[in-house]
């Protein structure tokens, strides 16, 4: 029994990679989820500090939402959280069967694009005014 040979390349530069994947609603979607939660994992012990910070009296909250850059550190979060839970959807949804073709799950992606766009614009609003 003889093996067979691979024709697929093994290093490919992360040129092509991202050239092939930019195009791909699909893969723009999942690329960012994943971003979304690495952000959220890193921004979890920040919210935690302003949280146990702004419960300490009511004059250190409002200290600490007085300022302009931590109500945007904290739209950053809640924008992340938007996204990742709209996206993570997505992908449950996928994980049930549904979108698995591929006009279907561009169209899945492009619409939870278009909802997760209304929620961070709603959460800028809410958190910065």
């Amino acid at each position: 029994m003889t093996a067979v040979k691979s024709n697929r390349p093994i290093d490919l530069p992360m040129s092509q990679v991202i050239s092939v994947n930019a195009k791909s609603p699909i893969a723009i979607a999942s690329i960012l989820h994943r971003i979304s939660g690495i952000v959220l994992f890193l921004l979890i012990p920040v919210m935690l500090w302003l949280l146990q910070t702004s419960l300490a009296s009511p004059e250190s909250f409002a200290t600490v939402f007085d300022n302009v850059l931590v109500r945007f550190v904290a739209w950053i979060f809640v924008a992340a959280i938007s996204y990742h839970f709209v996206m993570g959807m997505k992908h449950l949804f996928a994980d049930m069967g549904m979108n698995e073709e591929l006009k279907s799950g561009r169209t899945a992606a492009v619409v939870s694009f278009v909802i997760a766009a209304i929620l961070i614009v709603a959460s800028f609003i809410w958190v910065m005014f």
